[in-house]
């Protein structure tokens, strides 16, 4: 079968399609004929070994994301049957409850082979079943960023109808986040350096939009709309942005710390955290059972993910050159 492979070669990271033997479901696995997978912002750095997961061991299929159909079954397999449509789970091993160090320690395409092949095997307590009312294409962008932000929003936050939910940027996560905020009536304000993006933002129920390059200190701008703060802030800048974030929360509201995409060099004044009250989540993607009651979200609302580009399984070294160039609006999908 055809896969990518990331390998280490005399020292050197290689990365490129393949041939290698297509896998058989062992005890308590299923086979998977892969549809559709996406890319994250992680697997570039993963690409590249800027990013280093503990416990990687080259050659690595790569990439989290991915959706498809169950061809054959391993013994013991009771959950699931040839011709269910599912995806994988961003962990493995991360089926309910709280997160562990062992339950998060595997994670796809970060130290354990991911979903960018033609066939994989995975156990069965490590995929979900998808909403009938998506596309493959659709699916496969669900389980790192839209698990993220369901988390975020719902499992940490509780976010109610009309509490004001601050979504920074237009990428994967971000897209997701605005459109389950508004799922739920939640007013949303959206910030991008684009204004085309944010266009696009409106068109999904944005409340609000602030393009961050008219306006470099947005915190402003967002408490002029919100005087005493926002509930919730979708924070994917990491530590370039985590100050204003600070700044444009309000008295004991949240802030789901996800991404580290911003410029680092900014200061944060810890103080503020204390005498504001702010309860500060790290998001790190989500268990089996939070996918779960997201399909069902997803189907109950029927929303349908938003994806910029879907490239064909010959393209994906243009696939990740068009995700590095940070142009997309929602998720990049490879079609297998």
């Amino acid at each position: 079968m055809k896969a990518y492979l990331i390998q280490d070669k005399e020292g050197k990271r290689t990365f490129g399609q393949v041939e290698i033997a297509q896998p058989k479901p062992k005890e308590n696995e299923v086979l998977i004929q892969v549809k559709a997978t996406s890319i994250n912002y992680r697997d570039l750095g993963i690409a590249t070994g800027d990013i280093k997961y503990p416990g990687e061991q080259l050659p690595m299929i790569p990439l989290c994301d991915g959706a498809g159909e169950v061809v054959e079954i391993g013994a013991g397999v009771t959950k699931f049957k040839p011709g269910d449509r599912v995806a994988a789970n961003f962990f493995p091993n991360w089926q309910d409850g709280e997160m562990t160090g062992e339950s998060t320690f595997h994670s796809l395409g970060g130290n354990t082979d991911g979903m960018l092949a033609e066939y994989v095997a995975l156990g069965q307590d490590s995929i979900v079943k998808i909403p009938g009312s998506l596309a493959y294409e659709e699916a496969a962008s669900l389980p790192c960023a839209a698990v993220t932000a369901w988390q975020s929003l719902f499992h940490r936050g509780k976010v109610k109808a009309g509490q004001k939910v601050l979504v920074l940027g237009t990428g994967g996560v971000s897209v997701f986040a605005l459109q389950f905020a508004k799922m739920v009536g939640a007013e949303v304000i959206v910030t991008s350096s684009s204004d085309e993006k944010l266009g696009r933002a409106k068109e999904l129920g944005a409340d609000y939009t602030i393009n961050y390059k008219t306006h470099p200190d947005w915190d402003k701008e967002v408490k002029k709309l919100v005087k005493e703060g926002v509930d919730h802030i979708i924070e994917v800048g990491g530590s370039g942005t985590l100050q204003r974030s600070i700044n444009a929360v309000k008295v004991g509201g949240h802030i789901h710390l996800i991404g580290i995409l911003a410029d680092p060099s900014e200061k944060t004044n810890m103080i503020m955290i204390t005498m504001k009250g702010i309860n500060i989540h790290g998001i790190y993607v989500g268990s089996c059972a939070m996918f779960d009651r997201m399909n069902e979200d997803i189907e109950k609302y029927q929303l349908k993910p938003v994806i910029d580009k879907i490239f064909s399984f010959e393209q994906v070294e243009e696939a990740y050159g068009y995700m590095r160039a940070g142009s997309h609006f929602g998720k990049v999908v490879i079609s297998i």
